[in-house]
């Protein structure tokens, strides 16, 4: 558990420096705890990739819930942060109940708030491995329902009760209007209900699956799949079809006085309820009628806030809107950062350098794992898929389909920025990583994969047996390697290269040129090779993992599953491996495997070890990193107070260190006993947090105790 924090601006820590110059009764504590590993965080996409399912509102903080138990709490519906669920289920529905957030998935889950930070499973009277879709709150009861028409009752959220649901259809969305419970569902599925148990079916008029309810000035929305919207004046008695001009299905609805907005499989639509409803798409980028289009998209939910709107959808895509001040019918949507969404192949490392390469000549960079800056791609190059990087801090390779190759030298260039006072600053920046050229003409058509460097040699694999080699990026030489398979990855291992691919082949060479076969014990796909000091592995299809300290006599190792297998690398004492569906293992010894948990089921195609970080990279952009071995850099505090006129005390901390340090702010008024503080973690990549809290206590001493 952490508590939520706001970023310092460069005055607040100027002012707080200050105040350490002044006397600050604070220090700082570099002792660590017993290291444990921690969670995992997401670099990318921000703040989060988790598909948004739903969102809620309450009084006093918002709430966001997705995929792989991802629950997220705002305090002003800009920055968001992760929370403990305790599942790793998909949670499909959120409300709030009396000040609680309660939240409903898969496998029977449902949880409430003890409080922003903390939530707990709630207790079924007669336990369900159902999924929960739908829940809706009155003053005195909520709904839960879900599969088969499992339907709940809670008056507390923490104790549920069984109801009877005499319809078998899925529970796809529920409302409470004022007057009714309102269920809508699988195959055209309407009931409606005064007290949650009693249920009476309607007509719907369709036949189609209905996904979601709004319901906005005495109108009860509904909308489902193949672009079905329905419209009850009479809060779901009767219903009216209000086709919204699309075929595709539509996961939300929301809406104000005079428009609805309707959104789900790469669909937005705005109806626009005047004299005649009529409807615009808003996808579309028309400068005069709809200038800022939100992304095309799939979305899952939508809500409506101060007569604007809020939408969630597919890889934490989360989009936000404002009216236009002269015409309030325009709409401008934005997204509240810049993430890339494109799929990322690989990712390596040259130096303190971490570089990530995807879709679209996708190119990361990044120093400390958790910020991560795109870097321009050549034109020619912007339609590649880069598949894999590699090479020496003198020179990065870059590879990727039709024999796309980009290089980057080491090199420095001057670059003129304004400083705060508006001042011509000139800086001297390194340009590797950071500039990308394209090798012209293209040593081949053929598909290119594995990079890997020795030496003075840089050696390319790829489609039909194709292998280039380099000494300086420029020249390259083109060689045919004893297979008509793919080589997929290669690496520099005791003085040769060794590649893997198709078919379960290993070929070892002393300069990159000329080819030897191993023999691997398995006709599967070797998808990726990695060297580790005086030992290789190898990972690939069906859970492939091969292990040799020699390159030419390989062991079979029991990974314990049968998902492909992409990627591995080391961290401190332990083995990682990563691979589809989000798969993560883990060993101590390259023998004995276990699979870890993750927080998405997204596949994963790149592993990187980062100074004690695991890295992660993958479909939809996907940046993951967890600190398996803790740092042990000391916490800077920074500190400024404010005194109230009943002497109330409010002492305001800025921290300095790493991102993904986690640590307990504690207290002592003598520096010999101390009171265990709040358990605080550095999320962003700036390494910088803010905290507050009050005292009446004229003199504390304050530390930050590494966990």
């Amino acid at each position: 558990m952490f508590f939520p924090v706001k970023f310092l601006t460069t005055k607040q820590l100027n002012l707080a420096r200050g105040c350490l110059a002044l006397g600050l009764l604070a220090w700082i504590a570099p002792c660590l705890a017993m290291a444990e590993e921690g969670p995992w965080r997401w670099s990318n996409p921000q703040p989060h990739g988790n598909s948004i399912r739903a969102i809620a509102k309450g009084d006093d903080f918002s709430i966001e819930v997705g995929d792989n138990g991802s629950i997220h709490t705002s305090q002003n519906m800009v920055q968001w942060f992760p929370r403990a669920s305790g599942v790793e289920l998909t949670l499909r529905a959120a409300v709030f109940f009396k000040e609680q957030a309660i939240v409903a998935g898969d496998d029977g889950t449902l949880l409430y708030s003890e409080s922003e930070e903390q939530f707990e499973p709630g207790v079924l009277d007669k336990p369900s491995s159902g999924n929960f879709r739908a829940l809706a709150a009155s003053g005195q009861l909520i709904v839960a329902g879900g599969d088969d028409g499992t339907l709940y009752t809670s008056t507390d959220g923490r104790k549920w009760r069984r109801r009877t649901f005499k319809y078998s259809n899925h529970i796809h969305a529920l409302i409470w209007t004022g007057n009714y419970f309102v269920a809508v569902g699988e195959g055209g599925l309407v009931a409606t209900s005064t007290n949650g148990s009693s249920w009476t079916k309607r007509q719907s008029r369709t036949n189609r699956d209905l996904n979601a309810l709004a319901y906005v000035n005495k109108r009860l929305w509904t909308v489902g799949d193949d672009g079905v919207v329905l419209l009850s004046y009479n809060e779901g008695v009767s219903w009216l079809a209000a086709s919204a001009g699309t075929d595709k299905n539509l996961n939300a609805v929301t809406g104000t006085a005079s428009e609805v907005i309707v959104a789900g499989e790469n669909v937005v639509r705005k109806g626009v309820l005047d004299f005649f409803m009529y409807w615009v798409d808003l996808l579309g980028n028309d400068e005069g009628a709809n200038p800022s289009p939100p992304p095309d998209w799939t979305y899952y939910c939508a809500i409506e806030l101060d007569d604007k709107f809020l939408l969630g959808g597919r890889t934490g895509m989360l989009v936000d809107s404002v009216r236009d001040e002269e015409d309030d019918e325009y709409l401008y949507w934005f997204t509240g950062d810049d993430s890339v969404r494109n799929w990322l192949w690989d990712i390596n490392r040259v130096g303190d350098l971490m570089v990530a390469v995807g879709d679209h000549a996708t190119v990361l960079t990044s120093r400390d794992g958790a910020s991560w800056n795109l870097e321009v791609a050549p034109e020619s190059a912007t339609k590649s898929i880069l598949l894999g990087v590699g090479g020496t801090t003198n020179l990065l390779v870059a590879v990727g389909n039709h024999g796309q190759l980009l290089t980057s030298h080491n090199s420095w260039t001057n670059v003129v920025t304004k400083n705060d006072l508006g001042q011509a600053v000139t800086n001297r920046v390194n340009t590797l990583g950071v500039v990308w050229e394209a090798v012209d003409p293209k040593p081949t058509v053929n598909d290119l994969q594995g990079v890997a460097a020795l030496g003075e040699t840089w050696v390319v694999t790829g489609g039909k047996g194709t292998v280039l080699t380099t000494s300086d990026g420029k020249k390259w030489n083109k060689h045919q390697a004893p297979t008509t398979g793919i080589l997929t990855s290669v690496e520099a291992f005791k003085g040769r290269f060794v590649a893997t691919g198709e078919d379960g082949v290993i070929l070892t060479s002393p300069n990159g040129a000329d080819w030897t076969g191993q023999t691997s014990g398995t006709a599967e796909w070797i998808y990726r090779v990695r060297a580790f000091d005086g030992q290789l592995v190898a990972v690939g299809q069906a859970g492939t993992l091969l292990t040799s300290t020699d390159g030419d006599t390989w062991a079979r190792r029991e990974s314990g599953t049968g998902q492909w297998l992409n990627d591995v690398t080391r961290v401190g004492d332990a083995w990682y491996v990563v691979g589809a569906n989000g798969t993560v293992l883990t060993s101590p010894d390259l023998e004995s495997w276990q699979a870890k948990g993750t927080i998405t089921g997204l596949s994963l195609y790149g592993a990187l070890a980062n100074d004690g970080q695991l890295l992660a990279v993958g479909l939809e952009g996907i940046i993951l990193r967890k600190q398996i071995v803790p740092r042990s850099s000391p916490i800077l505090i920074l500190w400024e107070r404010a005194v109230a006129a009943d002497g109330e005390i409010t002492n305001n901390f800025g921290f300095r260190g790493f991102p993904g340090q986690r640590f307990s702010l504690d207290r002592s008024p003598d520096l010999k006993t101390w009171e265990p503080g709040p358990n605080l973690e550095l999320l962003d990549g700036s390494g910088v947090l803010e905290y507050s809290n009050t005292t009446r206590a004229a003199r504390e001493f304050y530390r930050a105790k590494l966990r």
